[in-house]
């Protein structure tokens, strides 16, 4: 039955914003609701029955792209991939966990690597008493997550997605389904300029109309099930995308 439980937290400037729920018979339960906690443990009676999820904000994220000019297309190595970041970041790999994802142009077939890293000095306190548990729990980027599940429940093609976290919003773009532009730690009073500024950058270089969505629990059709505030969006974005992988 403790395979049933899911917690995930989510870092908040010095705190951990949690949730804990259970989910069975394709219903979920919130077992306590959205609570700050200090550090990732054990909840209660679950111990490390349940599974565990740390999903990293926009903010506490380095992101880069860079473009590969590999002579032999289908060879790329980690070495020359950190050596792209090594220019922005130096000692990368000694203070960073980082992943990557490729994406190859349907037009140009130019290569792109999109690179998401995180200091290894946030990470290692909070999954410190994880590590003898690794098979349960995960680290993954928040706003990956919440991209996940947005691309398959809207219709729009092309699309702008804001949504609020820890007082400030993060900024997301869906180009033929691919995540794009991450901007992040936007204060409310800049944010219709940052949208107005994404919209106008993409419908003038590239020709693309984006759809503007907002990050909140309406748009995943819950109104009739759960009662939750606009800005516990991430927390059910989040635990949906979770329970997908961990099962």
């Amino acid at each position: 039955m403790f395979n049933n439980y899911y917690s995930i937290s989510i870092p908040c400037g010095k705190k951990l914003k949690n949730v804990v729920v259970r989910a069975k018979d394709e219903k979920i339960d919130f077992v306590e609701g959205i609570n700050e906690i200090s550090t990732i443990g054990k909840i209660k009676k679950l111990n490390f029955n349940c599974q565990y999820i740390v999903l990293l904000p926009a903010d506490s994220l380095f992101y880069h792209s860079v473009v590969l000019e590999e002579k032999n297309p289908y060879r790329i190595s980690e070495d020359n991939i950190l050596s792209k970041f090594a220019e922005v970041k130096e000692n990368f790999a000694e203070e960073f966990y980082y992943d990557y994802l490729e994406i190859v142009s349907d037009k140009t077939k130019a290569r792109e690597i999109k690179f998401f890293a995180a200091p290894k000095n946030m990470l290692d306190p909070i999954t410190e008493t994880m590590e003898k548990h690794k098979n349960n729990f995960l680290v993954s980027a928040l706003p990956v997550a919440v991209f996940s599940i947005v691309n398959k429940i809207v219709s729009a093609k092309n699309y702008l997605l804001y949504y609020k976290i820890n007082k400030n919003y993060t900024i997301l773009t869906s180009i033929d389904n691919k995540l794009g532009l991450l901007q992040s730690a936007i204060k409310k009073e800049d944010l219709k300029n940052e949208i107005n500024k994404t919209k106008k950058y993409y419908l003038n270089n590239k020709g693309i109309e984006l759809e503007v969505l907002e990050g909140n629990s309406d748009l995943l059709n819950l109104g009739d099930y759960l009662d939750l505030k606009a800005d516990d969006f991430v927390f059910l974005t989040s635990l949906f995308w979770s329970i997908n992988k961990c099962q």
